[in-house]
């Protein structure tokens, strides 16, 4: 029997090649294929799927198989599934996806429910892709002529985020996705810093972190032009801040091979990290806290900042720049806070710093530098309930006081730095000098604690006249003490020792005219020619010195044993 062909069941396939059609027999109800023509219903019905990433969509998708249709295409980035939308060919994400981005689509075609039982229901493919990524493919930039900056990009892109100086981000979509945009430079500068980010595809999201780049207006003639940074007359410069100088043409052909001088002299080293551009980075503590340092060019050279005081605050103008063979900047001054803070860890002042929950101790150098102008958060106490409220009020909090003086002096003596005839009337700011910081900083790092217990002493003039000496919370001497007659008074106030003898000589006038020239031990000085000392009395308790503090000599050893440089002395008048 001849079988008939069935128009409605052509109808359901779709459609089918006359083939096919000629190779269908209808035998007892059943349809049957012969062998060539199962080999050409496999070849033309069976469903398939090509994937592959598409230069302008997320993806490309081709189709195919009689009858066959896509049920599905989906999308999952970092394992969560983007929605997709069909675009003439290909998909594209329903909302933005990262750049650089690793992408799993995968694609289910199925064939119709007639065909299916001879070439399967369904293909199912998947593809891993990355998302195409670009960034600026150099530092520096140059405009051919004022108004028009041209920027070269690792990849093509799309979209171009940019932004000169402080201005606001604005947005530029190119009419075709290039490795070249221009950006619309203000037509007033030379030269200046631009703020780029940039997208190769309309539906990917901009770079997590824009690029900065320098940029000048080239100049056939004329002096070179260097965007430096630290910027010329700049006042907050880090202390181990790199000095960056960006030219607007070759070091090579500014330079030769000279490199630039510093003054002071500073640790450190050049680097040429590109053609164009010079890195000089310091070692250590670098150029040191509040320090003003002088670059020196061997040729002169217009060195200018991206935002000086001078030039709008996106550059640099045309009537601004200067040609000049140096220029200055100067460093942030260092932090009295920071320095209480790391004083007070290594146990020279008579507070804990307790650092705030989630603050962590520096652990490099690099990190203690940046720590001198920007404190850690923490909360201060006082180590002992008992200190005595005549030495907590000489503590001021990111202040200059006695107490952080004195702390100075005793560090500087501990590392066989100090010098008391210079340090007696020095200030704080005097005495924290760029070694005096990085030794700070080191001892810091290293944990090194003073290796003393914390002493004060307490002399009160109210009869009778007593000497109190405190130690690590405790009183451990309290003595009749003498002090200046009238005439003679000992300086009143509070003062770090800045001298000290076993023993030595003592030269002076008497009140009644005669010189002195006495033997005296067991001497601390606090203020001038007054000091804690050793001197034989017949009593104690009185006003009878010329001025010093006067203990019998078994107990101005005591004194003198539990004392060191920097610890403070504080006379009271009754």
């Amino acid at each position: 029997m001849t079988a008939k062909h069935s128009p409605s069941h052509a109808a359901k396939g779709g459609g089918m090649s006359k083939v096919l059609k000629s190779a269908l027999i209808s035998a007892g109800g059943l349809v049957v294929l012969g062998g060539a023509a199962v080999a050409v219903a496999l070849s033309v019905g069976q469903p398939k799927v090509t994937l592959d990433a598409g230069s302008a969509h997320l993806v490309n998708l081709k189709s195919g198989g009689l009858g066959a249709r896509v049920d599905s295409v989906t999308a999952t980035v970092g394992g969560h599934q983007v929605a997709l939308v069909r675009s003439a060919g290909g998909y594209l994400p329903a909302s933005t996806v990262p750049q650089g981005e690793t992408v799993v689509v995968t694609a289910t075609v199925s064939s119709p429910s007639w065909l299916s039982w001879l070439v399967g229901s369904s293909v199912t493919r998947t593809l891993t892709l990355q998302t195409p990524a670009a960034k600026p493919a150099t530092s520096v930039a140059l405009a051919s002529r004022p108004g028009h900056l041209q920027v070269d990009f690792t990849n093509p892109v799309s979209v171009v985020e940019y932004s000169f100086g402080s201005a606001p981000m604005q947005k530029l979509s190119l009419p075709a996705a290039s490795t070249q945009a221009d950006l619309p430079a203000p037509a007033s500068l030379l030269a200046g810093k631009v703020t780029v980010n940039a997208s190769p595809r309309p539906w990917e999201q901009p770079a997590a972190q824009a690029s900065t780049l320098t940029w000048f207006v080239q100049s056939p003639s004329g002096p070179p032009v260097a965007i430096a940074d630290p910027a010329p007359g700049s006042s907050t410069a880090a202390s181990n801040q790199p000095i960056t100088l960006s030219f607007d043409k070759p070091v090579s052909a500014v330079l030769g091979s000279t490199r630039p001088t510093l003054s002071p002299a500073v640790p450190g080293a050049w680097s040429e990290p590109n053609p164009d551009q010079l890195v000089f980075t310091p070692s250590g503590i670098g150029y040191g806290p509040g320090a003003t340092e002088t670059v020196s060019f061997a040729k002169p050279v217009s060195a200018v900042g991206a935002s000086g005081a001078s030039a709008p605050a996106s550059g640099v103008s045309t009537t601004s720049t200067v040609t000049t063979d140096t220029y200055k900047f100067q460093t942030a001054p260092a932090s009295i806070l920071r320095m209480e803070q790391i004083l007070a860890r290594l146990h020279y002042i008579p507070l804990t710093f307790t650092a705030a929950a989630g603050v962590s101790q520096p652990t490099t150098m690099a990190e203690e530098v940046t720590s001198m102008s920007q404190p850690l958060q923490g909360t201060f106490s006082w180590t002992w309930a008992s200190t005595p409220a005549s030495l907590q009020s000489q503590w001021t909090l990111g202040a200059a006081n006695e107490i952080l003086k004195g702390a100075l002096m005793n560090f500087n003596a501990t590392r066989n730095a100090y010098d008391g005839y210079s340090e007696e009337f020095a200030s704080v700011a005097q005495l924290a000098t760029p070694s005096l910081w990085q030794a700070l900083l080191q001892a810091d790092l290293s944990n090194q604690t003073d290796p003393a217990p914390y002493s004060y002493v307490y002399v009160t003039e109210t009869l009778p006249e007593t000497l109190t000496l405190w130690e690590n919370g405790s009183v451990v001497l309290t003595a009749a003490a003498n002090t200046g007659m009238p005439g003679y008074a000992t300086q009143l106030g509070t003062y770090p020792i800045y001298l000290r003898f076993t023993q030595n000589w003592m030269n002076g006038t008497n009140p009644d005219g005669s010189k002195y020239h006495d033997l005296v031990y067991w001497i601390n000085y606090f203020y001038g020619g007054d000091a804690v000392h050793a001197f034989p009395r017949a009593s104690y308790g009185s006003p009878q010195s010329l001025g010093c503090v006067e203990l019998p000599k078994a107990t101005a050893q005591v004194a003198f044993n539990d004392l060191a440089i920097g610890d403070l002395v504080t006379v009271v008048s009754s």
